[in-house]
């Protein structure tokens, strides 16, 4: 059984002429928020193996502030500019390429892309999902290779003004 929790970064300032789009920050508002679905993830203390964010600052510090809070080592946070630049298919493919000693991943993106990526898994389908917004599903196979075949479990989806 493989665990995926896909993850939509927290929010963020808005893009201005002054502020290359990598380096938005995440906005109180957003730690906060970001802090509030960690906390609800806590408490069903989740084991999660390997945090693959983008390298965009509002994507990485959204993951580092989950990894916090839910005790996951930094190193085990990394970062991927697929998840910047790329699309639903290159997610995708960073899934298929995992190890399998691998048995839980969470990937933290952008939307539209993260969005479409939930929706390969999630059900119902999201028109958009929310910053801070996680979706949390389990695949019943041994092997990221086959997770196209494999059975969808949904566990959660969650975000901020659900809490």
């Amino acid at each position: 059984m493989k665990t995926v929790y896909i993850v939509r970064h927290g929010k963020a300032v808005p893009e201005s002429a002054h502020i290359v789009d990598a380096e938005r920050l995440l906005t109180d508002t957003g730690v906060a928020r970001t802090c509030k679905i960690a906390e609800y993830m806590a408490e069903s203390k989740p084991v999660i193996d390997q945090i693959i964010a983008s390298p965009a600052e509002r994507a990485y510090a959204t993951a580092l502030i989950i990894a916090d809070k839910l005790g996951i080592p930094s190193n085990k946070v990394i970062s991927n500019d697929k998840l910047f630049t790329g699309d639903d298919s290159d997610t995708i493919n960073l899934l298929h390429e995992l190890d399998d000693s691998i048995n839980s991943v969470m990937i933290v993106g952008h939307n539209p892309v993260i969005t479409m990526v939930a929706n390969r898994f999630a059900s119902p389908r999201l028109d958009s999902l929310p910053t801070t917004g996680v979706v949390s599903v389990h695949l019943d196979t041994e092997k990221w290779a086959d997770l196209n075949d494999a059975k969808v479990i949904q566990n959660f989806t969650v975000w901020p003004g659900m809490l």
